[in-house]
């Protein structure tokens, strides 16, 4: 036999060993769900029952999670196992210098990632996940699925209804149906160094309008009275289109001025998806010693063709400032508060 059929036979040889080696040990493999365990992940105690299933600790000290067949269905690999539930398990782990919650799924695998400090039950459907780094609330249902798209400073339960802080403003959600229902909108707006809070309650409006609407309205109204009172428009851009500019800029009109108090509220739907947010303004010019002034702003918006709000008219007038606003038949009838100072 040659030296070229030896060397052939030889390395035949060892991928032989090497397969039977790898079929074996994925044969014997006792790591994933399938109601063995080794030595070192044998069960030493069991912590609690949660349903019908335990939590077990090994030999090793962490924490693992047997069905009432006495099958390992989650390996002892994790600080705590805090929840279980149809297709999610809540599961703590050391990352860095800190202990994180998440969430695997029966094949362990991460499907909720390894960032909470804690969850907050809201009532009996949902919870909220407190994030470590930021201290900001997501919000899931009872099986971990996420409720809301964005993210909350503040939440809490009252009865069926979920109030959730956004931005400094409050949205108030009622989780009777299956899907969650906007009932009120509590919009706090920063003008001239104060906090003014305006509300929106009717049903009409709010199944038309998001909370980023809402946000969106809050975020023009600012940053078109900030340029008002700078009598600088060149950011006009940020919140409107070339389709209405020109007919925002008002130079010249308050110059110089310090709003002093908002009032007189009202929120109203011109069409669908035009919206006009209308108030009372007295301000005083800087620099001169006549009293306060008033004006009164109705500001439209309008959904663009990309769903988009802008702010399409800015009315002011001086004349009728210390009028009552006229009342809409389809305005909300809760939409009016004093505004509130900032500490």
């Amino acid at each position: 036999m040659s030296n070229r059929a030896k060397l052939l036979i030889s390395i035949l040889f060892i991928a032989a060993i090497v397969l039977t080696i790898g079929l074996t040990r994925f044969y014997f493999d006792v790591t994933k769900n399938n109601g063995k365990n080794d030595s070192a992940n044998k069960t030493d105690s069991v912590v609690r029952r949660i349903g019908n299933m335990q939590v077990f600790t090994s030999e090793s000290g962490f924490c693992g999670l047997v069905n009432a067949d006495g099958v390992v269905v989650i390996e002892p690999e994790w600080l705590e196992i805090l929840d279980a539930q149809k297709s999610v398990v809540l599961v703590s782990s050391r990352i860095g210098d800190e202990v994180l919650i998440g969430g695997i799924d029966y094949e362990e695998n991460l499907v909720l990632p390894i960032v909470f400090r804690s969850f907050q039950d809201l009532g009996k459907s949902h919870r909220a996940g407190i994030v470590a780094a930021d201290d900001m609330r997501i919000i899931y249902d009872k099986d971990y699925r996420m409720a809301f798209p964005n993210s909350y400073e503040d939440a809490a339960c009252e009865g069926d209804n979920l109030i959730l802080t956004r931005q400094d403003c409050s949205f108030l959600y009622s989780m009777k149906e299956d899907k969650p229902r906007l009932l009120r909108a509590g919009m706090v707006t920063p003008v001239s160094g104060q906090r003014i809070l305006w509300r929106v309650s009717n049903q009409v409006f709010l199944s038309e309008l998001s909370e980023e609407d809402l946000l969106r309205i809050s975020e023009c109204t600012t940053a078109y009275l900030d340029m008002l009172l700078r009598d600088d428009f060149s950011s006009l851009a940020s919140i409107s289109s070339s389709d209405y500019i020109s007919g925002l800029s008002k130079p010249g009109t308050m110059p110089d001025a310090k709003i002093d108090k908002v009032y007189d509220f009202s929120f109203s739907r011109q069409e669908p998806g035009c919206y006009d947010l209308a108030f009372t303004a007295s301000y005083r010019e800087q620099g001169e010693r006549v009293g306060k002034q008033s004006v009164q702003m109705h500001l439209l918006f309008r959904k663009g063709n990309d769903d988009h709000i802008l702010l399409t008219a800015a009315n002011l007038d001086f004349q009728s400032a210390e009028k009552p606003l006229p009342v809409r038949q389809d305005e909300d009838e809760t939409d009016e508060e004093e505004e509130e100072t900032d500490s």
